[in-house]
């Protein structure tokens, strides 16, 4: 028995982890989630953040694997929900539900 997912896989400059390598080398056995940042999340301008949303997907869904969710790697505990995080979370609804 071993794993069947890995959570979360956190990108640079937060993280160390690039989705595409971790999908190439072990996501054919895996179900991978995250690679969104809280951070991008709260300052990034919708538009250059929707671009960030688009390449994760394509990222994690890219060759045979078991499976991505497309999600935060954290959560805004204790955290203010400001206007732009939440134009922000409202982007990766749409670019999901538009895929």
């Amino acid at each position: 028995m071993g794993a069947d997912a890995i959570d979360p896989i956190e990108p640079p400059p937060q993280g160390d982890v690039h989705l595409a390598s971790v999908r190439n080398e072990y996501g054919k056995g895996l179900v991978l989630f995250g690679n969104l940042e809280i951070g991008d999340i709260e300052s990034m301008e919708p538009d250059d953040f929707e671009k960030v949303v688009r390449q994760v997907l394509s990222d994690g869904t890219s060759g045979k694997g078991r499976g991505f969710v497309l999600m935060p790697t954290a959560s805004p505990v204790g955290r203010k929900i400001g206007a732009r995080t939440m134009q922000n979370y409202e982007t990766i609804v749409h670019v999901v539900e538009g895929s």
